[in-house]
């Protein structure tokens, strides 16, 4: 082969693999787009569309990183369940667009709370969860905190279900069973309280 042949065949090669580049780069550019529409998704995927709270899912999967960190560093931690009481009522007697209106601000206030080992979401209906870091005698403190910001700002009041790692262990199911019952028990000694498992 001649060395003009060569050289003619080396400047195709270089072509080539500029324009290889450059279409690599485009893909790269292309799924870097999509990976950030798939995240976007996610986003929204998670999040209750009224409330701005986590739904159940996302929440519980949250909820799972704190249990097991707690549990391997020995840690206590536990579940609240919070139900505003009398909701049936309130959209019954003001409507459902007032309904919604005391969903977000209860949400809202409950936001707030939201710290690197607590969080919150949207258990279902007027029913929300929060998952602490902390002893059974902080999560009350939390729940009880929680109670008297809603009844202050929320223009409604909410019963409170708290059971903690403590007394329940590191059971997911069990902790979100025994806050439940303690919620109900809340609920049947005259509610606008909070009471542990």
């Amino acid at each position: 082969m001649d060395r003009k042949h060569l050289e003619t065949s080396l400047f195709e090669i270089r072509q080539l693999l500029s324009n290889l580049h450059g279409e690599v780069t485009e893909l790269e550019a292309s799924y870097s787009r999509v990976l950030s529409v798939i995240q976007n998704l996610e986003g929204v995927c998670n999040v209750d569309e009224l409330t701005g709270l986590l739904r159940r899912k996302a929440f519980f999967a949250k909820w799972r990183k704190i249990l097991d960190s707690c549990e391997k560093e020995t840690k206590t931690c536990g579940m609240l369940i919070v139900d505003i009481d009398h909701f049936k009522k309130i959209n019954d007697t003001r409507g459902h667009v007032e309904g919604d209106e005391v969903l977000k601000r209860v949400a809202g206030l409950l936001k707030n709370f939201e710290a690197s080992g607590c969080v919150v979401g949207r258990f279902g209906g007027e029913e929300f969860v929060i998952a602490a870091e902390g002893s059974e005698q902080d999560l009350l403190i939390l729940g009880e905190s929680v109670r008297r910001q809603v009844e202050r700002f929320g223009g409604c009041s909410i019963s409170v279900g708290v059971a903690s790692s403590e007394r329940q262990g590191y059971d997911s199911e069990r902790l979100l069973s025994e806050a439940d019952k303690a919620l109900y028990a809340a609920k049947h000694a005259g509610r606008n309280q909070v009471k542990a498992a």
